[in-house]
């Protein structure tokens, strides 16, 4: 159980600094990602006004962020992120993989129901070191039942093996601040 609190920790610093990074060099990060269940809504020649997104679709309540990590001893660690996020009609993911000779930053279309979603590889972000994928690939898919949310790997595999069997509880919705 320690080790998974010091990886969640050591994850969220290279995440931290890996977004410090990309917004000192300039990087895009869509705005959507940021800001969370906000939708911009133009009105004439005033100012936009900010409004809070109404739940007009069944993918709406995938919106947020997802975490996973994994440890191998004596020192092997993997941290999985993914933040599904609305833009414009559409769902989207960006998901970042780190660990050891690991850095993958994907966007992903994110297709399904309120139950379950498919994440589908869209196009690499910047920063990404390695190119396996090529659009249209199903990367992995999550499925929610009453009191878990299931992996099923696909594309993207897990570091163990043990984590890769389909349907295990992998993925958890991260904490959100206030």
């Amino acid at each position: 159980m320690i080790n998974k609190v010091i990886a969640r920790s050591i994850g969220s610093a290279i995440l931290a600094l890996v977004m410090l990074s990309m917004i000192g060099c300039g990087a895009n990060i869509p705005s959507s990602a940021l800001n969370d269940n906000v939708q911009h809504v133009p009105s004439g020649n005033k100012p936009e006004e900010v409004k809070p997104a109404t739940a007009s679709s069944p993918l709406e309540s995938w919106v947020g962020e997802y975490e996973f990590s994994e440890y191998a001893p004596p020192d092997q660690n993997r941290f999985y992120q993914i933040k599904i996020f609305k833009e414009d009609k559409s769902y989207y993911a960006t998901i970042d993989i780190d660990g050891f000779q690991t850095m993958e930053r994907l966007q992903a279309k994110v297709e399904g129901d309120g139950k379950a979603i498919k994440i589908i590889f869209d196009k690499y972000l910047p920063d990404n070191l390695w190119e396996p994928y090529s659009p249209g690939d199903v990367l992995l898919r999550l499925e929610k039942t009453d009191s878990a949310l299931n992996t099923f790997w696909e594309k993207i595999q897990p570091m163990l093996k043990d984590d890769g069997e389909s349907g295990k509880t992998c993925f958890e919705a991260a904490a959100r601040s206030s």
